[in-house]
């Protein structure tokens, strides 16, 4: 369920990250340079994909955010920070929820990444229908996905049952109010992003009691997962 993409004991903190709807895991090797000497860094890898290629796709958001929590529970001795993409937003959000119902230890603190607020609309808003050709034009529309991939019938082939299994996920979300997180939020999103208005950003500050920042940066929706120093080099400031 977790790959350890960088473990080192000298490191003072860990970053557990989530990805976005059709990722996995490997969204965040590239990851591995700008934190090196900065942080443990792990990746949620959900079934269907990569090293969980047998198992069969998740069908509930709350479901899923239980498995994790639990186990997440003694993942690490050191501070423990979540981070999320988009879908991921959404996944390490209900994940905290979860940890906290189970009683669990939770994150130092939660960083977001281009996911409107779970309480801002219905959370499937924006989304494209399910079938293959409106799925492979969201693929081109979102800029996320390399070009060898989009123009190899094989390889969108393979994109596209994780992509659809995942965005159902979102469509058979709903949400459940609840007290605000007792952690502070960071909420990152690009200003070209046009699918996560900076209004839907700005409504995460319902969900915590304790400290909310936001920033915006230059780039669409993958801009932060393109960025990963915006991310990294603000740990120290997060234990």
């Amino acid at each position: 369920m977790f790959v350890p993409w960088l473990t080192d004991p000298r490191t003072p903190v860990t970053l557990l990250c989530f990805h976005c709807a059709g990722g996995s895991a490997q969204s965040f090797f590239a990851w591995k340079a700008a934190a090196r000497g900065l942080c443990d860094l792990l990746a949620v890898e959900l079934p269907g994909r990569s090293r969980r290629y047998q198992e069969a796709f998740a069908s509930s958001i709350p479901e899923l955010a239980a498995e994790i929590a639990r186990a997440s529970i003694g993942l690490t001795e050191k501070p423990l920070i979540f981070f999320g993409h988009s879908l991921g937003a959404l996944l390490a959000y209900e994940t905290v929820r979860a940890l906290l119902r189970l009683g669990g230890p939770t994150p130092s603190r939660l960083i977001l990444s281009s996911r409107q607020s779970c309480d801002w609309r219905p959370v499937h808003s924006g989304l494209p229908e399910l079938h293959d050709v409106a799925l492979q034009q969201y693929l081109q529309d979102m800029a996320g996905t390399p070009r060898q991939v989009l123009e190899n019938p094989a390889l969108v082939a393979m994109a596209l049952p994780p992509l659809r299994a995942d965005l159902e996920l979102l469509y058979n979300y709903r949400y459940t109010p609840a007290l605000p997180l007792p952690i502070p939020i960071s909420v990152l999103g690009g200003i070209d992003d046009a699918h996560v208005p900076f209004e839907s950003l700005l409504a995460w500050s319902r969900a915590t009691e304790r400290a909310f920042e936001l920033e915006m940066i230059d780039g669409g929706h993958f801009a932060v997962m393109e960025q990963p120093g915006r991310v990294l080099h603000s740990l120290s400031t997060c234990i």
